[in-house]
């Protein structure tokens, strides 16, 4: 009956853990005793922490305690001391829905699927527990989805009295990604900047990114760098968040302006409070020091917005184990250990740590020391993976759980994707009008609700295989974050999935026009249509519906064409081709283009050459055949032994699917087969792309978080022909402007002007590879 500190807390978990440890080694499961203690201490451990209850018991009808010495149950309000069975989130929280002003709800509880005798709870402004609300979203997406239809948020509205306090727009965002709790919410974070209600970016994008090096078929699914590849930053971002010059905007350009997103989006943990002396003078921080991040936490000393997503913890485990065994943080001695201690070596699946036998890979994977405890620890300042102390976690979850429940400034769970996507916007989302005072916002592109990154490995191992293994620190904080989403939802659902007749009938018993959607006279909703639906690869198109659909731009390495090649958009459609033979006009059809080039593309009934057709046009010259005589000492084809791509069948098809947004580049014909060898015959290009550039003087590359920390207000894109620092320097210096960012993979100069510094490390989120700038100031 006595509160507990969230020390002792601590203490008594981690013997558990190390009892569990035990009892787990002869293969059997924890005892109901020892789960009924865990669950016990989590319950008080996090209600006294969170909702600084002094005691648990029964006081007025504003309390909850625990009923006699039975920890497996709680009772009702002492005005219906009705005992019912509730699962470990329904009890957390129960805990907080006390109200002296309350309006009394009936619920039914469920106990093994059997409704007992209904419970009146009190709920004023409490929540329910997520399993009673209406509408719960329990996966990312509405099995009705398949039949047509659309995800709607009904509280993005001004009356919405939850809607009255909203935080201030953040000036800049933090994502904390924690590996496998959600790679797909960089759609709603790319969005936040890059779209507007009349403008957006296509969602819809193939996850894998290739490598645009030279003999180098390296692909991976890294749907947040193929996102801000496809929509640069300095193109479809600032624009929305940096106000030109000429505006009239409230806020004036420099540091204080919202940029969004900052800080990248890989697994970085949030950074410790160094200005901390309790901490920096203790025993742990000497042990861990070498391993922190040193620039200072993005929460306590610089007022950055944190949002994050958590996960049932041995759900997140188990995705790591089937996602390569996801260990960040460990170093590479370490990872070949966990490697190795996780492959089936044994008769019957078994596997080892050490010299303790467990019953499978997976189960070696959740006990590998080390690995439990990733969100704890990363909230605080360490890697998912402990590489160091190797330690469960339970150190750092003091500091865990105040950081969840005090200081994040958006909390989302991926049991409740849906929801969380539409609480996102109605906290970040609004626009407050200078003269009316009314807020308003945009809602949320349909792909935000879309799992963008799911996992196609075979899974032979589900938690049943975790024989009775806890993540302990997780699992505590994952209670935490529960509660955190349930008082940042409110005792009403927002999210909520309608077919288009459904949308019709509405429109049809308002009779007035839904919001953001375009209906005709009989209530029929407009359908926009996506890149793929109009048949475009790059730009900015209607999508039928009275909206501009932003298709991006055309990005190398989606074919194995060499570095020396370059893609750029025409009419909506990505083109491969040779900037010297553009500049001489001799690769798109035009009056001026020579008679050899008019032949072939005649011919073919094409309007520009392909890659297939220049190498053959070199062949020809190369050969001294006077059919193409007028490449002949031109200096575009370099002569060599017989390409193998001439017998490859490559087509103009072949080249352009490649380019398709949804299109996986690693299974395509021309990413596996339009490869040319630097000896074989074939069209003289641009210099080869170097992974490691020399850097001209000046030029600095822009890391994910670094030391150059500038931004500005971009008035010009230029897109370089063959692409060089001089190049994208010398027309920065002719228009005068004061930064110039090199864009390699895209082969684009961006230009700013108004620059400001940011004053510290932590960057707006590009794409974290191969951009580089100058300051020219």
């Amino acid at each position: 009956r006595s509160p507990l500190s969230l020390d002792a807390l601590i203490i008594m978990l981690r013997n558990i853990a190390t009892e569990n440890d035990r009892t787990r080694r002869s293969r059997c499961g924890p005892s109901h005793t020892h789960l009924a203690l865990l669950a016990s201490l989590i319950i008080f451990g996090i209600s006294s922490t969170i909702f600084s209850h002094s005691k648990l018991v029964l006081i007025g009808t504003s309390q909850y305690g625990v009923n006699g010495n039975d920890i497996a149950s709680f009772s009702a309000p002492i005005i219906e001391p009705v005992i019912a069975e509730w699962s470990l989130s329904d009890k957390l929280s129960a805990l907080r829905l006390g109200s002296s002003n309350a309006t009394r709800t009936k619920w039914v509880p469920k106990t093994g699927g059997t409704a007992v005798e209904s419970v009146t709870l009190l709920s004023t402004d409490r929540i329910l527990p997520a399993s009673l609300r209406a509408n719960a979203t329990q996966s990312i997406m509405d099995p009705r989805s398949r039949s047509g239809g659309m995800h709607v948020c009904t509280c993005l509205t001004e009356d919405n009295p939850r809607n009255a306090n909203l935080p201030h727009t953040p000036k800049r965002l933090r994502w904390l990604h924690i590996p496998k709790t959600g790679t797909s919410f960089i759609s709603t974070l790319w969005s936040y900047a890059a779209s507007t209600r009349d403008r957006y970016i296509d969602l819809s994008l193939n996850s894998y990114h290739c490598s645009m090096f030279d003999n180098d078929n390296l692909s991976y699914t890294m749907y947040d760098f193929v996102l801000m590849k496809r929509y640069p930053w300095e193109m479809y971002g600032a624009q929305n968040m940096i106000p030109p010059s000429s505006s009239s905007s409230a806020v004036p350009i420099g540091k204080d302006i919202p940029l969004g997103l900052v800080g990248g989006t890989q697994h970085t943990p949030l950074a410790q409070n160094l200005k901390d002396k309790e901490f920096t003078s203790s025993r742990r921080y000497q042990k861990i020091k070498a391993k922190l991040n040193k620039w200072g936490s993005e929460i306590f000393n610089h007022n950055i917005t944190v949002a994050a997503f958590f996960r049932h913890p041995e759900e997140r485990i188990m995705s790591s184990y089937y996602d390569g065994r996801h260990s960040s943080g460990f170093p590479p001695e370490l990872y070949k250990q966990l490697v190795t201690a996780t492959v089936e070596r044994m008769v019957n699946h078994k596997c080892n740590i050490g010299d303790q036998v467990y019953t499978n890979p997976l189960e070696c994977f959740a006990r590998f020391p080390g690995i439990a405890g990733c969100m704890s620890r990363m909230l605080t300042g360490q890697h998912c993976a402990d590489g160091v102390l190797q330690e469960s976690g339970l150190e750092n979850l003091p500091l865990a759980i105040d950081i969840i429940t005090n200081h994040l400034g958006f909390v989302g769970l991926m049991e409740e994707w849906n929801e969380s996507i539409c609480q996102f916007h109605r906290l970040f989302g609004s626009k407050l009008d200078e003269h009316s005072r009314k807020r308003s916002w945009d809602p949320p592109l349909q792909g935000e609700f879309s799992n963008v990154h799911k996992s196609v490995n075979k899974k032979d191992y589900g938690i049943e295989h975790l024989h009775g293994f806890k993540d302990v620190a997780d699992t505590v904080l994952y209670e935490a974050a529960k509660l955190k989403f349930e008082r940042m939802v409110g005792g009403e659902r927002c999210h909520k999935y309608m077919t288009w007749d459904e949308l019709k009938a509405q429109k049809q018993a308002n009779g007035a026009d839904l919001p953001h959607l375009k209906t005709d006279s009989e209530g029929n909703v407009c359908q926009p249509k996506s890149c793929s639906d109009l048949g475009k690869q790059c730009g900015e198109w209607d999508d039928g519906c009275g909206k501009t659909i932003i298709c991006g731009m055309c990005n190398v390495g989606r074919t194995r064409l060499p570095s020396s090649w370059r893609v750029k958009c025409v009419e909506g459609q990505c083109i491969d081709y040779c900037p010297p033979w553009d500049e001489k006009g001799y690769w798109f059809l035009s009056d001026d283009s020579p008679k050899e080039v008019s032949q072939v593309l005649s011919k073919q009934n094409q309007t520009y050459l392909t890659p297939v057709d220049a190498v053959i046009i070199c062949e020809i010259t190369c050969s001294s055949k006077a059919q193409f005589g007028a490449f002949v000492n031109t200096g575009l084809c370099q002569c060599g032994i017989t390409s193998r791509i001439l017998g490859k069948n490559l087509t103009a098809q072949d080249f352009s699917t490649a380019h398709d947004l949804n299109e996986q580049c690693r299974e395509n014909k021309a990413r596996n087969q339009a490869i040319l060898m630097k000896n074989e015959t074939q069209p003289i290009c641009c210099p080869y792309m170097q992974q490691k550039p020399d850097l001209p003087i000046g030029w600095r590359r822009l890391f994910t978080i670094g030391q150059f920390n500038m931004e500005g207000e971009y008035f010009d894109h230029i897109r370089l022909e063959c692409g060089s620092f001089q190049e994208c320097e010398s027309v920065a210096r002719k228009k005068q402007a004061e930064m110039a960012v090199y864009d390699m993979f895209n082969n684009m100069c961006h230009l700013a002007r108004n620059v400001f510094d940011l004053k510290d490390v932590f960057t707006v989120t590009k794409d974290n590879q191969y951009r580089y700038a100058i300051d020219l100031r």
